[in-house]
């Protein structure tokens, strides 16, 4: 598949913080904590260059969103797995619920909603799309085998994904293990024909 050109890869970028500044905001509110957002980065995904970074010996934790409409693919929310329990434990507390251990789930399910929505509904505005998103998923494991969930849950192959990522950081979060800036990354991956799509329309936009 032919590779993005600059005036796209500028477009998603513009697109994508305009949609992760939303969601920081959000969870700003939620943790009582300063979130700072790095700016995306879009490229044709390679699934070993995207892991080879982080050992299987990492337990991280996957958040997992279907994406479908005009657009088809997946969002995944990443993190470590103790940088996870410590995000959503902030979430918690400032609910007033704690305690309860299994209610750490569903603080990641709604962070994957706020995220992917906040994301959808930027790309939804900008490019006139028609986009709904799925329940989310919460997974926990090596890297490959999250992205290999996602991948599957797709339906495609991971050759011709476009990956929109962008990198958030919660700061402040301070617990007793010496975790003080929670970081999490959130990989928008798209299957080919939505690429196309998405190409498509930002062509319409730049007109």
């Amino acid at each position: 598949m032919e590779s993005l050109n600059s005036l796209e890869i500028d477009a998603l970028k513009e697109i994508g913080s305009i949609g992760m500044g939303n969601a920081t905001t959000a969870l700003s509110k939620l943790v009582e904590r300063n979130v700072q957002l790095n700016l995306s980065d879009a490229r044709m995904f390679n699934l070993q260059n995207t892991v080879s970074s982080i050992p299987d010996s990492i337990t991280m934790t996957g958040v997992i969103v279907n994406i479908g409409g005009e657009i088809r693919g997946a969002a995944v929310l990443l993190f470590e797995f103790n940088n996870s329990v410590l995000l959503s434990n902030l979430m918690l507390d400032s609910s007033g619920i704690t305690g309860d251990p299994t209610m750490n789930e569903s603080a990641l399910s709604e962070l994957g909603n706020i995220f992917t929505g906040s994301y959808m509904n930027a790309m939804s505005s900008f490019l006139d799309l028609g986009i709904y998103q799925s329940q989310p998923i919460v997974t926990i494991g090596p890297i490959q085998e999250i992205f290999e969930t996602a991948i599957t849950r797709i339906g495609t192959k991971a050759g011709g994904l476009l990956n929109i990522e962008t990198m958030f950081m919660v700061h402040n979060a301070g617990d007793s293990t010496g975790l003080n800036t929670v970081y999490g990354d959130m990989f928008l991956l798209l299957e080919p024909a939505s690429t196309e799509k998405l190409r498509d329309s930002i062509r319409k936009m730049l007109a």
